[in-house]
């Protein structure tokens, strides 16, 4: 097959987008006149025919390729391999990009002109538009006559620029192929085409070796990454050994570096590195390990039913409410009592806002659509995050992802009858993944029993266990086993959806809705999940105390000793000194004091702890502790809340809302009061009316 670059960029977009795309919006996109994408559909039309697909053009609705999921698939493979006769203005920068990042001394703008088949007057046009883009990185463009034309700029921007250029122009569900070892087939296409080009900036040996590296990630790290953060840490580092090969080292600020070692990011660096060492047979430089802990720490994360509930940061836990609660006055729908949307929130913002503070770069693949779906929700979403963040610019695309948390409690408004259990694999994150699964329960009534998971647990599930996998990227498996669909949910996709249920056998669809039924939807188990968070938040009340500190030390050390012996005598704790020494751990990673008050929050699962457990500590004297904000505050009141390191779901969720209620000002008036009975009705009150929508709302959000 051979098609010009512009007719191959028109067939991506058409293979992309859904009903809706006008010819409009595909001039606009190109930069060229409607007159001129009509007459480059009309030569379009035998090359789709020749697929089995149709072009269909209807007036004020939009251009579509219709025809099966498998056609469409074929023709996208197709585009693989086909011979350009031209390049777009945007592919010869991309290009120029490629070869000035590669090139170690400067390059003759004639050689670019002959590489791409213009005049040296074109590459000096392209290479104008480029000075801004590279700006963006802290890279200038040198330009001298006699000299040549050369990228200069710190080796971390240099970086940053090339891992941006492979992950805006490659497809992720390529990249995954590559790492996946499932496209070494195609690995012999055109070295023009920009795929290749894009690819050769990264060796694929490399690719694999440093996947190789990270077959143990989940247990580096205490918690797991979404697809797409796992394949920009591969990138990340598949790069980072290419470069240091060219004598290219990166250099990191040692006050930096010295403020992250000891957490766990830092711990699971060095591991990695270490692996990537043996692996390579090469010196890795030291500043790689604070490279790797940055990415690591702003990465997005996939849901954890474990470490999604146990409470971390307060006062991001106090802005995460502000958050929804901003939103739900604006939109008049119930948000607060929506526990899915606050865990989803907080899990997603806390490697947001170290990306966002540290001014690392925020990809959003899918903005446009969601700015196009919910363009009401996305001001909504944007002005309630300038309030509540005033110090932070928040680009469009944190933006989006925020938009598509609260979309996905939007949707959950409305779920009804069930009959089918899916898998819904999203390599976006948690947000995207949520907001799927909520229009696909809204949507399509008859799937109820819905589980994320990441493309590289696909295999892991037994067929018993599900009747349709729905998926936001290409599976290596038959495409009769699954439905590929946007994480948006379009008409068009809902109805292959549908389509691929009608084919499900009765059988398969008796088998789905007798293990939906057992799957805990029975007035049996939904008395069983009243009987387990009542009797955590019952355990819980019962060993509520408050102690009042007399002639106590300034020293953290020693009170934390007096509190812990105290909790061993209580048969909180098995042994005092670890469960110290764990503490104070915690709190040289970050500040424990709540910004605005003068308590200070303990918190944490331990082996030694026998059972959940709040506890309030009254100090005669304060003293002075780090605050969640990194500033020094006084302290009069220590807080303790501890859980069992194999506490139930339920139990987790009880300590979580323990967390949450500390926020709360009439509590935090209690607390500071020193008023045990206020406090103790406030918990009481709190974790009643989180048992009643828990236990309540059970059947809609299983």
């Amino acid at each position: 097959m051979s098609v010009s670059s512009r007719q191959r960029t028109i067939l991506e977009m058409l293979l992309q987008g859904g009903p809706g795309l006008t010819v409009g919006a595909i001039a606009e996109r190109i930069g060229v006149s409607a007159r001129t994408i009509h007459r480059e559909l009309d030569a379009l039309e035998e090359t789709v025919r020749e697929h089995g697909l149709q072009l269909v053009r209807k007036s004020g609705l939009g251009v579509e390729l219709q025809g099966s999921p498998e056609q469409k698939e074929a023709l996208r493979l197709a585009l693989f391999d086909l011979t350009t006769t031209e390049y777009t203005a945007e592919e010869r920068k991309v290009i120029i990009l490629c070869t000035l990042l590669e090139a170690t001394e400067p390059v003759k703008l004639i050689s670019l002109a002959l590489d791409l088949k213009v005049t040296t007057a074109t590459i000096s046009h392209d290479l104008d538009d480029l000075e801004d883009v590279l700006d963006k990185y802290g890279l200038s463009l040198v330009r001298k006559r006699g000299y040549g034309v050369e990228i200069r700029g710190s080796e971390s921007a240099k970086r940053q620029a090339i891992s941006r250029l492979i992950l805006d122009h490659l497809n992720e569900h390529e990249l995954i192929g590559l790492i996946k070892e499932n496209i070494q087939n195609k690995s012999l296409r055109d070295i023009d085409s920009i795929s290749e080009r894009l690819l050769g900036l990264v060796d694929k040996e490399k690719l694999i070796k440093v996947e190789n590296a990270l077959k143990r990630l989940d247990d580096d790290l205490p918690y797991p990454l979404a697809d797409s953060a796992y394949i920009g840490l591969v990138i990340h580092l598949a790069l980072a050994v290419e470069r240091i090969e060219k004598g290219e080292n990166i250099h990191f600020d040692e006050h930096t570096l010295h403020e992250l070692q000891g957490t766990p990011e830092y711990e699971a660096a060095q591991r990695i590195m270490e692996r990537m060492t043996h692996i390579f047979q090469m010196d890795i430089p030291a500043a790689e390990i604070g490279y790797i802990t940055m990415h690591l720490r702003g990465a997005k994360l996939r849901s954890s039913h474990e470490d999604i509930y146990w409470p971390g940061n307060v006062e991001l836990m106090a802005k995460t409410q502000r958050f929804i609660r901003l939103c739900e006055d604006r939109l008049q729908i119930p948000l607060r009592y929506d526990s899915s949307l606050f865990h989803g929130l907080l899990t997603h913002m806390e490697p947001a806002l170290y990306r966002l503070k540290r001014q690392m770069e925020i990809r959003n693949p899918i903005l446009e659509q969601i700015r196009d779906n919910y363009p009401e929700l996305f001001q909504v979403v944007r002005e309630a995050v300038s309030k509540v963040f005033p110090e932070l610019h928040v680009p469009d695309e944190e933006i989006g992802y925020l938009v598509m948390h609260i979309g996905a409690a939007v949707e959950r408004t409305s779920q009804t009858h069930r009959r089918y259990r899916a898998l819904v694999v999203c390599s976006s994150g948690i947000g995207s993944s949520k907001i799927l699964a909520t229009r696909i329960k809204k949507e399509i009534p008859e799937i109820v029993s819905l589980q994320n998971l990441s493309l590289f647990e696909v295999g892991r599930i037994p067929k018993s266990e599900y009747d349709v996998i729905i998926s936001t990227i290409p599976l290596p498996m038959d495409p009769s086993e699954y439905v590929v669909v946007s994480p948006l949910l379009p008409k068009e996709d809902i109805q292959k959806i549908a389509y691929h249920l009608h084919n499900l056998s009765r059988s398969r669809a008796s088998r789905a809705a007798v293990a939906v039924r057992a799957d805990g939807e029975g007035p049996k188990q939904r008395l069983n999940a009243m009987h387990q968070y009542a009797g955590h938040a019952v355990q819980l009340l019962d060993g509520f105390q408050l102690r009042r500190l007399e002639d106590h030390s300034d020293d953290i050390r020693v009170l934390l000793d007096q509190i812990c012996g105290d909790l061993v005598q209580l048969g909180v704790i098995r042994e005092a000194e670890p469960v110290v020494r764990q503490l104070l751990q915690r709190e040289r990673l970050g500040g424990l004091g709540i910004p605005g008050t003068t308590l200070a929050l303990f918190h944490g699962k331990y082996e030694q702890v026998v059972r959940p457990s709040f506890t309030v500590h009254v100090l005669c004297q304060p003293i002075l502790l780090k605050a969640m904000d990194e500033r020094e505050m006084p302290i009069h009141t220590l807080l303790m809340l501890l859980g069992p390191r194999d506490v139930a779901k339920e139990g987790l969720e009880v300590l979580s809302e323990v967390s949450s209620l500390l926020i709360e000002d009439e509590m935090i008036d209690a607390l500071e009061a020193g008023d045990r009975q206020r406090i103790a009705d406030c918990l009481a009150e709190g974790l009643y009316q989180f048992c009643r929508k828990k236990t309540g709302m059970e059947r809609t959000q299983s």
